[in-house]
């Protein structure tokens, strides 16, 4: 179904329930909440295989976190090594939602969010990359509510990362709620962007979203090929593109980036048909100021993502993780790239030079 989803307003307490094969209308299925109960829930008419329909539910209730056990509203400090689950490198000194377990009921109530990368010191000294981290705050407030992290994938992940730029390397990603300090991070989206053999039109960066808590497709993106301009569309379950983001390459704030010309932000426009439903804002921050002077530059891109016409937090969610595959296909670097920009590829570079003198 191709429904603008800028008309898409989603219901609190509802979720989407597959018909699976060999059910028909009128029988009793059992589903999965999204915070884990168990419902038998009728077909309605006119659902067939494979289609789906939303299921309303009633929330397990929970106690909200004493305030006692709140951090204090300091500025946050981050982190790099609380345990969590795979990949979920902990975040410490954070400003949690206090009593939060539904991670799409806290999407429901955001206007946007702020991403920022963390930056991957070993990377910036000698260009070795590892799993991208960032964080997703409420931009209102300053709560850190989600973590976004790369998994390491073994040895075939560590290769591809040393290997590939941002944009041609596969991935596994997991969005995680941040439940409270010393507790592991609660996942509740998947990205999988698996390899591809890219050459101009064939083989295109595609990035698979999905509902973690109940393993549904959420919608996938692709990056299409274009020469003058950064491309991200978005399809639903059906394939049919309901979001884009056409961004002119020869944008002012691309060209002239980190430049004391007023150019310090960039504004991806994500359009549903002709119309903009949202915007991604990539932001200039002090540590590409210093890698502008200085030559050494990490990952360390931060995004403002602004839901504007978007309700569904599914598709909020979806939202933030089109933020994320836009980073990697344009602004992560990885192999010979964060190696020639690292402290230690600097330093070869002026040896070299002055051995030429």
């Amino acid at each position: 179904m191709n429904v603008p989803l800028a008309q898409a307003a989603a219901v609190p307490n509802q979720f989407a329930v597959v018909v699976p094969n060999g059910v028909s209308p009128g029988q009793l299925i059992q589903a999965t909440t999204p915070d884990g109960q168990q419902v038998q829930v009728p077909v309605p008419a006119g659902c067939t295989a494979g289609s789906q329909f939303m299921v309303s539910y009633q929330p397990k209730p929970v106690p909200a976190m004493p305030v006692m056990a709140m951090p204090v509203a300091a500025p946050a400090q981050h982190a790099m090594g609380m345990p969590g689950a795979p990949g979920m490198g902990g975040v410490a000194q954070l400003h949690y939602w206090p009593g939060a377990r539904d991670p799409f009921a806290i999407l429901d109530t955001l206007a946007g969010v702020s991403i920022k990368q963390q930056i991957n010191w070993a990377e910036v000294l000698v260009g070795w990359d590892q799993p991208e981290k960032y964080l997703i705050s409420d931009p209102l407030s300053g709560r850190d509510l989600f973590v976004a992290a790369e998994r390491s994938d073994g040895l075939m992940g560590m290769v591809g990362r040393q290997v590939f730029e941002g944009g041609s390397r596969p991935f596994n990603l997991d969005i995680a709620l941040l439940t409270g300090p010393g507790n592991a991070p609660q996942p509740f989206v998947r990205l999988e962007r698996p390899f591809a053999c890219t050459c101009l039109c064939f083989g295109r960066p595609r990035m698979h979203i999905y509902n973690a808590l109940t393993n549904q497709l959420i919608a996938s993106t692709v990056e299409p090929y274009s020469c003058c301009h950064l491309r991200i569309g978005m399809n639903d379950e059906a394939q049919n593109e309901v979001l884009k983001v056409d961004h002119h390459c020869c944008d002012c704030s691309l060209l002239c980036w980190g430049c004391p010309c007023g150019c310090q932000e960039t504004n991806f426009e994500v359009f549903d048909g002709g119309q903009v439903v949202g915007n991604i804002r990539r932001q200039f921050n002090t540590a590409q100021a210093l890698g502008a002077i200085t030559g050494v530059n990490a990952d360390s891109d931060q995004f403002h993502v602004d839901f504007k016409e978007v309700q569904s937090p599914q598709w909020k969610a979806a939202l933030i993780a089109m933020a994320l595959f836009l980073d990697y296909c344009y602004f992560v670097k990885g192999g010979q790239t964060a190696r020639r920009e690292s402290a230690l590829g600097r330093a070869i570079q002026v040896e070299r030079r002055w051995n030429d003198n």
